[in-house]
């Protein structure tokens, strides 16, 4: 019951859990060439995977409730792992911390994100069994919480990828990290 309150919990809030983490990286950013460039990568890697992603799945990704998402979608990323834009974030904020060449934060980033999404994997993945019964249990059997496999599910949904949904939805994305390495390197040359 406490982790089911805890998952909806950060389910709500999960936009808002990031601003001490962006806090703490302004203050301490000391960004250099080749940690932006390394850096950059893993934030372009990341937000790849959360267009592809969201391009399948739509806006409602953002809803602050369980429940608004079109359907189980098992195809495009979410065939090779389930949780695409939890992983796309998490790279997100790898890369952010490699830009702002705060290194020690980095473990504090692996250790705050298993405990926010943890919760709420949990939560979601009741939610899915309840709603979808056996086919959300076949899948969940075959394709990893986190970490992708390299074979595609097997039995696809027919989710059509649209890039308008995917732009549409991550325009907030690319306004926080565009605003956040902004703020790092305005930071640096003060």
């Amino acid at each position: 019951m406490i982790s089911q309150k805890l998952g909806n919990f950060f389910f709500k809030i999960r936009s808002f859990t990031p601003i001490p983490f962006i806090l703490a990286l302004l203050y301490f950013a000391k960004p250099a060439w080749y940690t932006t460039l390394i850096g950059i990568l893993s934030i372009a890697i990341g937000e790849f995977l959360r267009m592809w992603a969201v391009g399948y799945a739509g806006g409602t990704t953002r809803a602050t409730s369980l429940g608004a998402a079109r359907d189980l979608v098992t195809t495009g990323p979410y065939s090779y792992v389930r949780n695409p834009l939890y992983l796309g974030n998490f790279l997100l904020s790898f890369g952010i911390c490699i830009v702002a060449n705060v290194l020690w934060l980095i473990p504090v980033l692996v250790v705050g994100y298993f405990i926010q999404y943890l919760p709420i994997i949990a939560v979601e993945e009741t939610y899915l069994l309840e709603s979808c019964g056996s086919i959300y249990q076949v899948y969940q059997e075959q394709v990893p919480r986190f970490f992708p496999q390299f074979i595609p599910y097997s039995s696809p949904s027919a989710h059509d990828f649209s890039w308008a949904r995917a732009i549409k939805s991550e325009k907030r994305t690319w306004t926080a990290i565009i605003c956040v390495i902004g703020l790092i390197f305005a930071r640096g040359l003060v």
